[in-house]
């Protein structure tokens, strides 16, 4: 990091370091005097000489804070993590109107097959519940009926969360009628439909 530092800032040749020529503050007096000066900038300010200071590599900063955190403060850290991770998934499935259902579905992971049911649908993914230990990042293809017409449907889709009770999936290279089946099934209707495929 100091590196970094020394890189996004020089300093004139008048206050640099040499064996010759000490700086003329102590350890104390720079600190308190950085402290001054960083807490005077508006948070934009802060933000861009973070940014500086970093020099795009955030992510390392936050894993070189958690090295130095205790064991406990740690797992606290990492759970307080998971949780953002399982909020942000759950606020992407819910970008579209999305419909509790009891939808029979078959679905494939790594040509290994497996059977549930769709607890809640949209036209962009689905929440399937599933006990079995399944991990952010898999492919899935899914085979279930039409919520509305009772047509089957074959879908390609990405799990984007997992949790002790199902995983979500996020849809891909959906059809335009596909899309269109979806977004009628979840304007529409009210009740929680039961289908089985």
């Amino acid at each position: 990091m100091i590196t970094t530092l020394q890189r996004s800032f020089k300093l004139k040749n008048e206050y640099t370091a040499s064996p010759t020529s000490p700086l003329k503050m102590n350890d104390y007096e720079v600190v308190a005097r950085l402290y001054y000066l960083i807490n005077n900038l508006t948070e934009k300010q802060q933000k861009d000489l973070l940014g500086q200071f970093l020099n795009g590599s955030t992510a390392n900063l936050l894993l070189k804070t958690a090295i130095d955190m205790s064991n406990e403060q740690r797992f606290i850290f990492m759970k307080h993590l998971e949780e953002m991770q399982s909020e942000t998934g759950k606020k992407e499935r819910r970008k579209n109107a999305r419909k509790d259902c009891l939808i029979n579905v078959n679905f494939k992971i790594r040509g290994q097959k497996f059977s549930s049911y769709i607890l809640d649908i949209s036209s962009s993914g689905a929440f399937i519940e599933t006990s079995e230990p399944l991990s952010r990042g898999l492919k899935v293809l899914l085979h279930f009926s039409s919520p509305e017409t009772r047509n089957p449907l074959d879908l390609i889709g990405e799990i984007v969360w997992a949790d002790p009770r199902g995983v979500g999936v996020k849809f891909h290279h959906l059809t335009k009628h596909q899309v269109q089946i979806l977004k009628s099934f979840c304007e529409k209707t009210e009740e929680v439909l039961e289908i089985t495929s």
